[in-house]
């Protein structure tokens, strides 16, 4: 099996494994053999196991969800629509909830591995915030910014990996445990405060 076949063959053995058994039950020996790869293949392509599977999944299902807001309504909509940067925000991130939650389940796994072992979690956090799909997002929300002409793109890049830490882990608790904090209408109105702050001089 070519290198990028196998690679594919992984990860998409690895959704369905998590989707079916959870991320606690994932075994690599078994994600080997449903994916018709070698374990030293499998090690090769994700060297940490299933934490660097769980990384690329979560990068790909990010690509997917850009892919599928753009399609559904579209960048260029958005950046049209008359309204204030807080209120765009308000439904930027009523948006993601509502995509992201179908995957609750792998936001479960992240919070499993941050909580079972923080030190390797960093090196997780590291590599999906630099995965193509997260600064996909990112991007999204520069050229809204961008529009407004309130608040500036360098202060965004600045505080950027301070954004995505805290506005996501919350983001990630409401989506996995609905009115975590509150409905969904009162926890925007506390990501859109929490944004704002983090963006204050």
């Amino acid at each position: 099996m070519r290198k990028s076949k196998a690679k594919q063959a992984i990860v998409e053995t690895g959704q369905k494994l998590i989707e079916k058994k959870g991320y606690s039950e994932l075994n690599i020996n078994e994600v080997a053999y449903v994916a018709k790869v070698s374990v030293g293949t499998l090690y090769y392509h994700f060297p940490k196991g299933k934490v660097d599977i769980l990384a690329e999944i979560m990068s790909r299902k990010t690509e997917g969800f850009v892919e599928d807001f753009n399609r559904q309504e579209g960048i260029d909509k958005l950046l049209e629509m008359d309204m204030k940067l807080d209120d765009i925000l308000r439904w930027v991130f009523t948006k993601v909830i509502e995509l992201r939650r179908p995957d609750r389940h792998f936001l479960s796994a992240i919070q499993s591995e941050m909580l079972a072992n923080p030190y390797q979690y960093q090196e997780f956090v590291k590599k999906y915030q630099s995965s193509t799909g997260l600064q996909q997002a990112m991007g999204v929300l520069s050229e809204v910014l961008m529009k407004s002409k309130t608040i500036s793109l360098s202060k965004l890049i600045d505080r950027q990996e301070t954004i995505q830490r805290l506005v996501g882990l919350l983001m990630s608790y409401q989506i996995i445990f609905p009115d975590y904090f509150g409905n969904d209408d009162d926890f925007v109105d506390l990501a859109v405060r929490v944004f704002f702050e983090i963006l204050k001089p």
